[in-house]
């Protein structure tokens, strides 16, 4: 009974950390975000989009976790910045499919140099252990959290 006890107190202080962590975090992405004149979640579309070679928009929907219509707006004011573009499917001309510009890659790989050096900060105060210990951690919180939202959706 006392590891359960001391689970939920565990659990407890952990939900604590993380919603000081992601504050912190949000705080930050914000004003590297600012800099590039585009929201978080438009920040995130872009992150997707530097990974492939393109998405439709219901890829792109079930990436952000957001209904279509949503995602097409994003992407539609993407698209006047000059980020990303739209483009024909090469073996099916109807579908329509959206890609990252070089533009929009160089703004996402500045505001993540931006993240890193901010990771990096954090890290001086971690040994190197600690460090590994939470790239493993997050790695694992990030692999469940993908399984859970699958089986959410089966």
């Amino acid at each position: 009974m006392e590891t359960i006890d001391q689970n939920t107190h565990l659990a407890e202080e952990l939900a604590e950390i993380a919603t000081q962590l992601q504050r912190s975090f949000l705080v930050e992405l914000s004003t590297e975000v600012n800099r590039g004149n585009i929201s978080i979640p438009q920040y995130t579309l872009l992150g997707f989009l530097n990974q492939t070679s393109g998405l439709n928009m219901s890829q792109l929907a079930e990436l952000m976790r957001h209904t279509t219509p949503a995602t097409t707006g994003l992407v539609e004011r993407l698209v006047e910045a000059g980020f990303i573009e739209r483009f024909s499917h090469p073996k099916d001309r109807r579908q329509v499919l959206v890609r990252i510009t070089d533009k929009g890659r160089e703004l996402v790989e500045g505001l993540k140099r931006g993240i890193v050096r901010n990771l990096q900060e954090l890290f001086k105060d971690l040994t190197q252990e600690d460090v590994e210990a939470w790239l493993r951690i997050y790695r694992t919180i990030i692999r469940r959290s993908t399984q859970q939202h699958a089986a959410a959706k089966a």
